[in-house]
């Protein structure tokens, strides 16, 4: 005879959506371009802003020699944080590194930011931000860029209220490539009540250093990445000088290793051993890029905006160019494209810059595709 279960209460059937944060069912995602239509023969990847060049020399040699792959990093990163802090021109005990910038912000995040909080950010800018500061609970605030696409100080400064934990400034800013003015950046960290924070993942093609700015003003971070300029996108060793005020907590909530394995960290030390070699790289990178807007002037209707980061924003003589886009990624050349209307961006593409070759491939496919168009 079976176990009597009549005073049991029935059992409950596994809900996987009670599980998940209400923050995170509610949050958007971060995604690739949709995939082609078919697959090209060919792949031109001007699309994720990384370096075509690779690597330097040291770095290269650095990871063909690395043995310790069985063995655990530093604790606390020790070595890669001190060689970052060097060159950026940080204390070391300020830097906090992780896989990637996403995963430095996250940590800037869990630091600081509990649900309810605002975050403003001034879009367009970077497409991470808003998922990221969301998935924690907080409000993600948007105080759309000016005419130009610079800074509504004004408005910035208008939309801070007592919940306000962070301002995300992204300069050079990402898709559209500008600068903002100087004393617009400045005046938001000295009138902020808050964290602000200052993103800086292209700062080696723009020559800017907003480091300084953190010994004015005790409310700034400033975002780094060694993705860019350096060539390591797929080494995932990203780092950020946090307020001194602060980074004790900070070290309390940084992961283990700041999550940054063994190898990745000592390629990028080698990386910082070879500067005279990046700073050529990015040397071409920048000429390339004044070469490629020269050519896309030739072409009726287009219209490339100044860069000062490794990729431009190019107008074309359409309302929407995600059909352009799309056609590309048929003939195997990958960019982007910001569909959102309220970014205003839909007539543009974002290309990185690629090789010689790569990038005269892009413009010879999308002067043929506009050409279609056109006939």
């Amino acid at each position: 005879m079976g176990a009597d279960t009549s005073g049991t209460s029935p059992r409950r059937s596994f809900d996987p959506e009670a599980m998940v944060k209400s923050a995170v069912r509610s949050m958007g995602r971060y995604q690739r371009q949709a995939a082609p239509d078919r697959q090209p023969d060919r792949q031109v990847r001007l699309d994720w802003n990384e370096s075509p060049h690779g690597p330097s020399p040291k770095a290269r040699a650095a990871l063909a020699e690395f043995e310790h792959y069985h063995r655990y990093p530093e604790f606390d990163a020790g070595s890669l944080r001190a060689a970052l802090g060097e060159y950026v021109g940080c204390p070391a005990d300020q830097i906090i590194a992780g896989a990637g910038l996403d995963d430095v912000l996250n940590t800037l995040a869990m630091l600081i930011l509990e649900p309810g909080d605002r975050v403003i950010i001034s879009e367009p800018t970077f497409g991470v931000y808003r998922p990221l500061f969301s998935g924690h609970g907080a409000e993600v605030l948007d105080v759309p860029l000016a005419p130009g696409w610079q800074l509504d100080v004004d408005a910035i400064l208008d939309a801070v209220n007592d919940r306000t934990k962070m301002i995300v400034i992204c300069n050079p800013n990402n898709p559209t490539g500008n600068l903002f003015d100087p004393a617009d950046v400045e005046r938001v960290c000295a009138e902020a009540p808050c964290i602000v924070v200052i993103d800086e993942a292209y700062a080696e093609f723009a020559g800017v250093n907003h480091v300084p700015l953190m010994e004015k003003y005790p409310n700034v971070s400033v975002m780094r990445t060694m993705s860019k300029f350096a060539g390591l996108a797929g080494m995932r060793v990203g780092y950020g000088a946090f307020p001194a005020s602060v980074v004790d907590y900070a070290m309390q909530v940084m992961p283990a290793f700041c999550n940054v394995g063994t190898a990745s960290s000592a390629v990028a030390i080698a990386s910082l051993n070879d500067l005279e070699y990046l700073q050529g790289v990015t040397d071409t990178i920048i000429a390339d890029r004044e070469a490629l807007a020269a050519r896309l002037r030739e072409i009726p209707g287009v219209e490339p905006m100044p860069s000062a980061t490794n990729f431009m924003l190019v107008k074309l003589p359409v309302e929407n160019a995600g059909p352009i886009a799309a056609e590309l990624a048929n003939r195997g050349v990958f960019i982007r494209h910001f569909g959102r209307p309220d970014m205003g961006l839909q007539p543009y593409l974002r290309v990185s810059i690629g090789t010689t070759g790569e990038n005269e491939i892009f413009a010879n496919e999308l002067e043929d595709i506009l050409k279609g168009l056109n006939g």
